[in-house]
């Protein structure tokens, strides 16, 4: 038992015991300043493996991001151009709308115009005549005759008709009036006779009478004249005819 005891002991403070290690003490700060530059040299190290395999590819960074940079401006230049298109646009749109409407209005204006000058003048025509002092033996005249298409309904057409008593302004005239319109459909000549089986239109009138109303024709029918047509009282001929073509 003693002799086991002094074995251990020599063995482990005598000259058969473990090989001891001395180490240089290095300070913690300097550790970590040595393993950070490590870190940077492996990452300055990668970096420089990544573009010089990008260049040995064809790939070089810094022209692709110049390259990059340049195509975003680009970007940023036609978005900044289209912008400043469409709102050119729209204002010449606008500006085109505003014009086209001020020249409808233009264009109804002065039809408007034309037809009230064309009207005036018919009116003092026809009361030139009518006041004339010698009013002769011409008995009725059909003064005025307008045929118009509706444009809200269609085959329906409005007329005006403006009948002068020419002659002796004691006798009243009695009579009739009946209107003919002729055109084509379907490639065939037609006539419609306005009122048609109603008879006729009656009028009674010592100076003048203005007639208006409207007439439907067939559908698909395209006028081409109107014929007015003035019966005295009791008369199965028309005394007084007249012919317009129509456009």
């Amino acid at each position: 038992m003693a002799s086991r005891l002094l074995r251990r002991l020599k063995s482990r403070f005598g000259i058969a015991t473990a090989r001891m290690r001395v180490r240089t003490h290095i300070p913690l700060p300097v550790r970590l300043i040595v393993v950070a530059l490590l870190v940077g040299a492996g990452l300055a190290l990668a970096d420089w493996v990544y573009t010089t395999g990008l260049r040995l590819a064809g790939f070089e960074k810094s022209q692709a991001q110049e390259a990059l940079r340049s195509l975003s401006d680009e970007v940023t230049r036609l978005e900044r151009d289209n912008a400043a298109l469409r709102a050119e646009s729209a204002r010449l749109r606008q500006q085109l709308e505003i014009e086209q409407a001020t020249q409808r209005n233009l264009a109804q204006t002065l039809k408007g115009l034309q037809e009230e000058n064309a009207i005036l003048r018919e009116d003092a025509a026809f009361f030139r005549n009518l006041l004339s002092p010698n009013p002769g033996a011409m008995g009725v005249t059909i003064y005025h005759a307008k045929l118009e298409r509706n444009p809200l309904l269609p085959g329906e057409y409005r007329y005006r008709l403006l009948l002068l008593n020419a002659g002796p302004r004691d006798q009243e005239f009695s009579g009739s009036v009946e209107l003919l319109v002729s055109g084509v459909r379907d490639g065939r000549t037609l006539t419609v006779a306005e009122p048609g089986a109603k008879g006729r239109l009656p009028v009674r009138f010592r100076y003048y009478q203005r007639l208006e109303g409207s007439l439907q024709l067939p559908e698909g029918m395209s006028p081409r004249s109107l014929q007015v047509r003035v019966f005295e009282a009791g008369a199965v001929q028309p005394r007084w005819t007249r012919t317009l073509a129509l456009p």
